[in-house]
């Protein structure tokens, strides 16, 4: 099971690009993406990722990734993107 934060609410949810189920946002962008995965249980402890939620719920906003973990997320990002494996989850997660 992989645990994330919605990365619009702060809310703990079930997969990182999975719709939230508190305020059914589902990130879109590669931004979005990015930062959801980065959220995850694959890279934080449940503590960690408790005090990512709490941060979001309070400003509005996920906490931002220091330029060089943004880089390292980023280009791990790129690597699933380009492998076809982002696609076929996404379609499946919106249902095409």
């Amino acid at each position: 099971m992989t645990t994330a934060v919605c990365f619009q609410c702060g809310h703990l949810k079930f997969g990182s690009f999975m719709p939230c189920t508190q305020c059914l946002a589902k990130p879109q962008t590669d931004d979005e993406l990015i930062v959801s995965l980065a959220m995850s249980d694959h890279y934080f402890d449940q503590a960690a990722l408790e005090a990512m939620g709490e941060y979001t719920k309070e400003n509005g906003h996920p906490p931002r990734l220091d330029p060089e973990s943004e880089k390292t997320f980023r280009r791990n990002f790129e690597e699933v993107k380009a492998s076809g494996v982002l696609d076929q989850m996404l379609q499946e997660r919106d249902g095409n």
